[in-house]
């Protein structure tokens, strides 16, 4: 990560989701390797994996824009709030279609707005 970044913040979609919410987790706990403030978590869902368990015991600190499809077939829309619970307040967003990243107008405002608590004074 270090020798392409630095980075603000994360996108994750679907297993990359999944991922990425162990990062925030680990992120909220003050682990150094990964000094990023915000995440994306497109699609995503909490492992399964008894090893990772540990990761969602205590609710995670940072902040995160959750984008759910209601029609998702790969990763259900209630295992991606699943997910959102698990963080101290999520910004859930959700969509009509599928496992895709939606891009309308609608969406393309909600991510502005989420983003733009990381850029103070940037303007548009």
């Amino acid at each position: 990560l270090a020798e392409h970044g630095p980075f603000d913040g994360l996108l994750g979609f679907s297993q990359g989701a999944a991922l990425a919410a162990m990062v925030c987790a680990l992120r909220a706990r003050g682990d150094p390797r990964f000094p990023v403030a915000f995440a994306v978590l497109v699609a995503g869902f909490a492992s399964r994996a008894p090893a990772h368990g540990h990761f969602y015991r205590e609710p995670i600190a940072l902040p995160t824009l959750h984008i759910v499809g209601d029609t998702d077939a790969v990763i259900a829309a209630p295992l991606s709030r699943e997910l959102a619970q698990c963080f101290v307040e999520p910004v859930v967003l959700t969509h009509p279609g599928g496992h895709f990243i939606p891009a309308a107008a609608a969406q393309k405002k909600a991510y502005l707005e989420f983003l733009e608590r990381f850029c103070p004074g940037q303007g548009q």
